[in-house]
Order: C-alpha cells, then sequence, then structure tokens
C-alpha cells in the first residue's frame, strides 16, 4: 500500500518539474508601458474624466447652466503673473480634495514652485501638472504662501497627488470645439484651468464681463460655470477679491473661442 503511495508521489512530482522546465519564461520581456501623463486622446479622457455626483447632472437644466463656484475655496490672490499656474493647480485640486469632507485644505502653490525651482526648471503649467502626478502637494499649513523654504516636515505629512491630466483643447482647436469641451467637463462637475490670451488692463479689471480686442498677454483662470441662455463662462481669475465682481468675471462664448488658448483638466485620484 505504502510503496504505490510513494510511486505515485513520485510520478506526480516527475511530471510537476517537466512542465515547470518546459514553460516558457518571460524573464527578458519588456515592461508594460507607463500610462502617459496628459492625456490627448479625446475618447480615452472622455472615459476617464470624473462625473461628480450632486454637482454634474445629466438633467436638461443642468445641461443648459451649470456652475461650481460654491464648491471652491475663497477667492485668492497670486503674488506674480509667474504663480498664476500654480494657483490655479492648487485650487482645482482643492475642489476635489474638499468636495466630501467636512474639513477644508488649503493646498500649497509654493511647494510646487520651489521645488521645481530647486530642479533648475523655470516654472510652467506643464511642469506642475506632472509634478502633480509623480510628487503632489502639501497643506499650506506646512509650506505657507510666500514661503522662500521647503521645511523638512514636508517629509511627513500627506501628499497630494492627482492620477493624470488632460488637454480639452489646444490652440490649433476650432472655437466652438473649445467651447463645447469646456462646457462638457463642467457639466460632469469639473473645473478647467484655461491659458487665457488678454490685454494689459486685465488684471486691473472692475467690470464683470471681459471682451479684449487686440491680445498680448496669457494669464491663467479656472471657468467654474456656462450659462447657455446667456451664452457665457464664467471664470475665477487670480487677482484678488476685488478684481472684476469680486474676482469672477464672465466671457462670451465667441470670446472665449477667440481667447482660450489651452485648456486643462485633472484627473484626481
Amino acid at each position: 500500500m505504502y510503496r504505490g503511495f510513494f510511486t505515485l508521489l513520485f510520478i506526480a512530482l516527475i511530471s510537476t518539474c517537466v512542465r515547470a522546465q518546459t514553460r516558457p519564461q518571460n524573464y527578458g520581456a519588456p515592461k508594460a508601458a507607463a500610462a502617459p501623463l496628459g492625456l490627448d486622446d479625446a475618447q480615452l479622457l472622455d472615459q476617464m474624466m470624473f462625473y461628480i455626483p450632486g454637482v454634474g447632472s445629466n438633467s436638461r437644466e443642468d445641461l443648459l447652466r451649470q456652475n461650481i463656484k460654491s464648491y471652491m475655496m475663497p477667492i485668492r490672490q497670486a503674488p506674480s503673473p509667474q504663480m498664476e499656474w500654480a494657483y490655479a493647480l492648487t485650487g482645482a485640486l482643492e475642489f476635489y480634495q474638499n468636495l466630501n469632507n467636512n474639513f477644508k485644505d488649503n493646498l500649497s502653490p509654493d511647494y510646487l514652485t520651489l521645488n521645481l525651482a530647486a530642479q533648475g526648471k523655470r516654472p510652467a503649467m506643464i511642469d506642475g501638472l506632472n509634478f502633480l502626478v509623480q510628487q503632489g502637494t502639501v497643506s499650506a499649513a506646512i509650506v505657507p504662501y510666500g514661503s522662500p523654504t521647503i521645511p523638512t516636515a514636508v517629509y511627513s505629512v500627506p501628499k497630494y497627488t492627482i492620477s493624470n491630466y488632460g488637454y480639452l483643447f489646444r490652440p490649433e482647436t476650432r472655437a466652438r470645439n473649445r467651447v463645447f469641451e469646456t462646457r462638457k467637463a463642467l457639466s460632469r462637475g469639473n473645473p478647467v484651468i484655461v491659458a487665457l490670451s488678454t490685454d494689459a488692463t486685465f488684471p486691473a479689471l472692475r467690470t464683470n464681463a471681459y471682451s479684449a480686442a487686440v491680445p498680448t498677454e496669457t494669464h491663467y483662470l479656472t471657468v467654474v460655470g456656462y450659462d447657455s441662455t446667456s451664452e457665457t463662462f464664467e471664470l475665477r481669475g487670480l487677482f484678488g477679491r476685488h478684481w472684476a465682481d469680486a474676482g469672477y468675471v464672465r466671457i462670451s462664448y465667441d470670446d472665449f473661442g477667440r481667447l482660450a488658448q489651452t485648456g486643462f483638466v485633472l484627473i484626481p485620484k
């Protein structure tokens, strides 16, 4: 009885070894390609873009108008035009971070700019977006607004990151498509960061609407709402609460299609 049992066990062991030796080994197989930073494929971005219950909606009313201004943190003022992109990025990330939380986190734009400066890079939007994916930012309580250095405390605190980001449109995109893609993102409850061409009067604007005749400079703003009855977008500026209409300005669809050069949407975790 025992002799037969050990014979069967031996045969099973031999069979296992033979299968293991003949099975192809993929030790040299290339690794799967990492997801590219900055989604540019419209169909893929449409699948990845967040739909935020309670904010975005497919109802007829919300397809006509949408506004997420009340979900944003208070208006801020960037200390210089070179910091606008960082303030716009952290403001959009705060929106996602604070949406379903009782607490409200202020996130640090200075953590982005200081890190990029330490890497020898001139601060720019694309570098900041990539840094948010790879490293993230920290609370403004750790790296305050206007901080000249990064304290060692950042190594022991949570980082706020995103999964990726997408290009809603580029300078070569048709004007009507810029309007369509921005409305679609907002209808799902997502803020849209835009590089807007303006004239030199823009930072001192004191009216609630804007239309530039001859753009001469670029500023970063966040689109927070649209109204298809008046065919206008509402944008959040970074010039303080005394700018335009308490920090917000309205731009017609036609002017937006002409002036908004690049549009980004974040894909949060």
